[in-house]
């Protein structure tokens, strides 16, 4: 990244583009990639699931915004406070300054101060390289979990460019899947039917798997919210829906959130049809960039495979430190 010449910063908490949902939306819209656990409706859905108070800043300089960050919060009396930091800040520009992602960071930081017992738990949405762990280490932070890694898609390309960049495997079972006697339906304004059978099937199978995917009251309250404009998409054979998928957008991005498929959805390769339909529906609405949701090789390769086939930008990020 070329250096730009080092201009002091602003960090303001609650206050301006931070203090509403829709100016916060359109910050992250800036950004084009942002993270899900930094969305406003994340933040009002942890905050009514939890004791945490969200706190949301914006990071400027003479330029304008050039982060936005939100933060999880959990005070104890007389005991400190537990910070949490998922995902943030989101950077709002292209080109930053190494300088200036280390000076943003620790204004960030100064917030809460280890001589009042305020502890943060956090994982930067820098990517896994060592100038982003010089910048964590610089913070006195050390590294308790590696990075999480997922994958991006750039869906502002035509129909013909997003087939092309499928694996060859992935575009064979969606002709499979594009041949046989399934139908798709896509819930967005009226919802809660299809919200109501994807957590029916979803929740009972992630207790039973101990997959370690979101909590079904979690999905509720993202999904029950318009701000993070929800898309359900199920996959019928004949009248029975056999697979379905949810999708949740943050800014001009979208995050692939749960699915389930049964087994005649497996047969027919349900999921990607679905997910292929899903990428065309959030053209339609203006999303330009698809996350992919985590790719975890280790515990669920057979899932990874799958993400991965979808021909995305791999990326990991640096981890999460304490």
């Amino acid at each position: 990244m070329p250096d730009t010449p080092h201009i002091d910063f602003r960090l303001s908490w609650e206050a301006g583009e931070a203090a509403s949902a829709e100016s916060w939306d359109g910050l992250l819209a800036r950004a084009g990639k942002s993270s899900l656990e930094q969305s406003w409706a994340y933040g009002a859905a942890m905050e009514a699931l939890s004791r945490r108070r969200v706190r949301r800043g914006v990071l400027s300089d003479g330029a304008g915004p050039l982060a936005a960050v939100q933060a999880f919060e959990r005070r104890v009396a007389g005991l400190g406070a537990l910070v949490q930091i998922t995902r943030g800040p989101i950077w709002l520009r292209p080109h930053i300054a190494p300088t200036d992602f280390a000076e943003g960071m620790k204004l960030i930081r100064a917030t809460w101060r280890i001589a009042r017992r305020e502890i943060v738990l956090w994982m930067p949405e820098l990517p896994d390289a060592p100038e982003s762990h010089a910048i964590m280490r610089g913070l006195g932070a050390r590294r308790m979990v590696t990075g999480y890694s997922s994958a991006w898609m750039d869906i502002r390309r035509d129909e013909d460019a997003l087939r092309a960049a499928l694996k060859g495997s992935w575009r064979r079972q969606l002709k499979v899947a594009e041949a046989s006697r399934l139908r798709v339906e896509v819930s967005t304004e009226t919802r809660e039917p299809a919200l109501a059978w994807l957590l029916g099937e979803y929740e009972p199978f992630r207790r039973k798997t101990r997959f370690a995917g979101p909590d079904g009251r979690l999905i509720r309250a993202l999904a029950g919210s318009p701000l993070s404009r929800p898309m359900i998409l199920q996959a019928y054979d004949q009248r029975r829906p056999v697979a379905g998928i949810l999708i949740l957008r943050h800014g001009n991005a979208a995050s692939y959130s749960i699915g389930w498929s049964g087994p005649d959805g497996r047969t027919h390769r349900a999921h990607h049809l679905l997910l292929w339909r899903a990428l065309r529906e959030m053209q339609k609405s203006g999303v330009e960039w698809f996350d992919v949701g985590g790719l975890f090789a280790n515990t669920a390769p057979g899932i990874a495979r799958f993400k991965l086939g979808m021909g995305g930008e791999v990326f990991t990020l640096a981890g999460t430190y304490l």
